[in-house]
């Protein structure tokens, strides 16, 4: 029976350890988690949603040429140079709307890298041993689980398995949720020119900072639910010491079952909270 629940302790170790150390999908860039669809959205972006978002500039342009030449109506014609001057700011504010169009690519992966930075930050201080608790320590527990009679030895595996279960859902979660980020940031980033285009028109220039904004908030979502994962072995830890320290298995084994459930909660409500920290919608 000790051997069983060693066992299993050893196995939710493991995952725990596994899933807070693994920062190859949170810590890359845009390539490295799907290199061939990242290709792909990539080649969408510059052939489909490019051309189209060239169209929409221009379209701006025609209509701020025509503002602009009813505003120099509408103040009696004005002299000559008055009419260049608002002519000349049209088309600088062009010029720079179509540099950003242009510059998308370069925009969004300088967003994207700098909360990657933040990650990267976060990691490099798991691995300096920035965090106390290295996961459970399960030799500490062995003389307290020997001293188990039979049938509590059986409850505490069936808590045991209870919470490797628990764990295993929230790893699972954590991963599906990472997944779907990187698939709505791979949508945002092929589309990314035309909502980059509307910034010319006072109406519809809110579209292109939503979209700024939405991005980076599904970007920094992958900080935050790097940061709650990081939170896993020192969490487990801090429950398991306390039982070492007098208190009772089968409480750390209830407190390690909520404290997965509340993991598996923080990491579905990361990307509530990065919305919520970049005012997006």
């Amino acid at each position: 029976m000790t051997d069983a629940i060693m066992a299993v302790l050893e196995w939710i170790n493991g995952m725990i350890l596994g899933v807070a150390g693994d920062s190859i999908k949170l810590t890359g860039s845009l390539k490295d988690f799907l290199p061939s669809v990242y290709v792909y959205v990539d080649s969408v972006m510059r052939n489909v949603a490019m051309p189209i978002a060239y169209v929409v500039l221009a379209l701006f342009f025609v209509m701020e040429l025509y503002r602009a030449s009813v505003r120099n109506e509408g103040m009696g014609g004005g002299s000559a140079n008055l009419g260049a001057e608002i002519v000349f700011k049209v088309l600088f504010r062009m010029v720079i709307c179509k540099v950003a169009v242009d510059s998308t690519p370069l925009i969004l992966n300088a967003i994207y890298s700098a909360t990657t930075y933040i990650t990267q930050g976060v990691s490099n201080l798991l691995s300096g041993g920035g965090i106390e608790g290295g996961g459970i320590d399960v030799a500490a527990l062995e003389p307290a689980i020997e001293a188990l009679s039979f049938w509590s030895g059986l409850i505490c595996l069936i808590l045991c398995f209870l919470v490797f279960l628990i764990a295993i859902i929230a790893v699972v979660f954590a991963s599906v949720i990472i997944s779907a980020r990187f698939i709505e940031i791979y949508v945002y980033f092929a589309i990314s020119p035309i909502p980059i285009a509307t910034f010319p028109n006072e109406e519809m220039s809110q579209i292109g900072k939503n979209f700024l904004k939405s991005f980076a908030a599904v970007a920094i979502q992958g900080t935050l639910i790097f940061l709650v994962l990081s939170f896993f072995p020192a969490l487990f830890n801090g429950v398991f010491l306390g039982q070492t320290s007098g208190g009772s298995i089968f409480s750390a084994l209830m407190g390690v079952l909520g404290y997965s459930i509340v993991i598996i909660l923080a990491i579905f409500a990361a990307g509530k909270w990065a919305k919520s920290i970049c005012n997006a919608m």
